[in-house]
């Protein structure tokens, strides 16, 4: 009897199974958008998005905090020897030319190029000064050794008065000789005043020639009658170049500059100011 019992629940339960799968089969393949078997999830616990949005990798110098480094600490033994060497003497204040290596200088006048040059290649240099005064400068030249300076100068010729300046260029340039300038200073620099161009000389001329060569500028500028009867007037005071009104001036002054540079390389320039 209790074998019996045993072979009933057995098949009772193969039974409820093979119903169970039978039924499975009914239902036959899952559907798209059936709604029967979409699952709709409402706790929001699954609803966390913990995956990463893909984008471009940013860039290395944004995601490395730029450091800057922390000042060096200068030893007590560097200091001193800092304090120790001396400091390099600057060139004064003026118009500088650079010959690369050795250094002129005109100090407390300015001047300004001409044209486009190199002192460093070219061998001769041309400026304008733009300083009212040069005599009341100086060269100094820092850096030549064996410094050798010759100097020479061009003058002309002009009256002034209270009706302006006439240029007595006509009457021509006066060139003085080429004379060697005494320099004075140390290894490092060297120096000349230019005080001795506030006299410059000129030709000899007299007043017959002071004369006609005014005449003749004052026509070539198409001055009128009265206005050149006023100016021979002045003129008729002069006896010779540089007597009132008339004044000498200068043209241009020249050097030539020679020796050699601190490596011990020869050099020759000539440096030339229209004045």
């Amino acid at each position: 009897m209790k074998y019996q019992i045993s072979y009933l629940c057995l098949a009772v339960v193969f039974a409820a199974s093979c119903s169970e799968m039978s039924g499975n089969r009914e239902r036959g393949p899952i559907v798209l958008g059936d709604s029967s078997t979409i699952v709709t999830e409402t706790d929001a616990q699954y609803l966390k998005d913990e995956v990463l949005d893909i984008g471009p990798r940013p860039a290395m110098e944004k995601q490395v905090e730029e450091t800057k480094p922390e000042p060096t600490k200068v030893t007590e033994a560097v200091a001193e020897k800092t304090e120790d060497t001396p400091t390099p003497k600057v060139a004064g204040k003026g118009f500088n030319i650079d010959f690369g290596g050795v250094r002129m200088v005109l100090e407390g006048l300015e001047a300004k190029e001409i044209k486009k040059q190199d002192p460093v290649k070219q061998s001769g240099v041309a400026y304008m000064l733009t300083s009212p005064d040069i005599a009341k400068g100086k060269v100094v030249i820092y850096g030549a050794k064996e410094l050798t300076v010759k100097q020479r100068y061009q003058s002309q010729l002009v009256i002034r008065s209270e009706s302006g300046m006439v240029d007595l260029r006509n009457l021509g340039l006066y060139t003085s000789d080429w004379a060697v300038v005494n320099t004075s200073g140390n290894a490092a620099q060297k120096s000349f005043t230019l005080s001795g161009l506030g006299n410059p000389a000129f030709l000899q001329a007299n007043n017959n020639k002071i004369t006609n060569a005014a005449d003749k500028e004052l026509r070539k500028r198409r001055t009128n009658s009265r206005t050149i009867q006023s100016w021979m007037k002045e003129i008729k005071k002069i006896k010779k170049p540089g007597d009132k009104p008339s004044e000498i001036i200068l043209d241009n002054v020249q050097w030539q500059i020679s020796g050699k540079d601190a490596k011990g390389n020869a050099f020759q320039k000539t440096v030339r100011i229209d004045v």
